[in-house]
């Protein structure tokens, strides 16, 4: 998922210094430029080496500083694969929680596709939701250009624990129920419910997936990690395969994919056993917030309750 070390920043200081001189017109350039080069590739691999030793607390403090710092910006391919190696198990986990942690009041946009009664979603869901962790709050508009556009519920824990108010849309959709969290109405659109719309439901399931996968004799580490470019960016995806399903792995193979640049996944995608998909969950963007009284109340004049 992410990854500054005073050796790192000198590393690409000098690599910047070096890459912004003009080139020398006599023959002695090449070796001056292999012996530029030479450091720099020498320091990188140092940098991993000592990420590799580094204990679990350790690592998820560096790792955090990285993508705060946006350092992976300058790493190769190669070495962003490598530190991914070098990491180990409990340090992603860890360091999603503490990042989550600092979101207790956030609004993200999300675009959600999945498989739905064994009928995959030909249009994905574009949504806006607003949340608060504790006491368990969120808002959700379906947004146009999206399937279900103009849809919106709430879900408040100190009103109703086991239940969500909200309207279908559209024309004649707009009056407003309260329903079962995961009640048919719920269901007939995705396989999770309000509850479970938070980032931190993603981090829960990476951290529980891993102590199952050290139950059933594994070391919880994925089985393989790439870098791809999804949406024009950058990015490092992580292939967890399982050794079976639900209920005692959230999916038979989950992969995770981190942009290097912010401290949460940008892309989840899950497969049952027969290798069918059952979800693609794209989180777009993530803005920090402080909500007041109205934001989780239906009566908000901003919302079509």
């Amino acid at each position: 998922m992410h990854l500054r070390t005073l050796a790192l920043a000198t590393v690409l200081a000098g690599a910047a210094h070096a890459w912004g001189q003009p080139a020398a017109p006599d023959a002695s350039a090449p070796a001056a430029a292999a012996q530029t080069a030479a450091p720099t590739a020498a320091s990188q691999s140092a940098a991993i080496g000592s990420f590799a030793a580094m204990d679990i607390a350790r690592q998820t403090a560096w790792l955090g500083s990285q993508v705060n710092a946006n350092a992976f910006a300058g790493w190769s391919d190669e070495d962003v694969l490598a530190m991914a190696h070098a990491m180990k198990p409990e340090t992603l986990v860890r360091w999603l929680n503490a990042e989550v942690a600092k979101l207790p009041e956030y609004e993200y946009r999300m675009r959600r596709q999945e498989r739905v009664k064994d009928q995959w979603q030909s249009q994905p869901a574009l949504m806006l939701i607003r949340y608060r962790n504790a006491p368990r709050q969120v808002y959700a508009r379906w947004l146009k250009g999206g399937a279900h556009a103009g849809q919106e519920i709430i879900y408040d824990e100190t009103v109703r624990k086991n239940e969500m108010y909200g309207h279908l849309g559209g024309l004649v959709g707009f009056v407003a129920i309260w329903s079962a969290l995961d009640g048919s109405l719920a269901r007939s659109q995705s396989n999770h419910t309000a509850r479970e719309l938070g980032l931190q439901f993603i981090v829960d399931t990476v951290e529980r997936d891993g102590r199952a996968h050290v139950a059933a004799g594994g070391s919880g580490k994925f089985n393989e990690a790439k870098m791809v470019t999804e949406d024009g960016e950058r990015m490092l995806r992580l292939t967890w395969d399982t050794p079976s399903g639900p209920p005692t792995f959230y999916a038979k193979r989950v992969r995770l994919y981190f942009d290097l640049k912010n401290p949460w996944v940008r892309i989840e995608e899950a497969w049952d056993e027969s290798g069918n998909q059952l979800e693609k969950i794209v989180i777009e963007s993530v803005t920090r917030k402080t909500w007041n009284d109205q934001t989780f109340n239906p009566k908000n004049p901003e919302y079509k309750f």
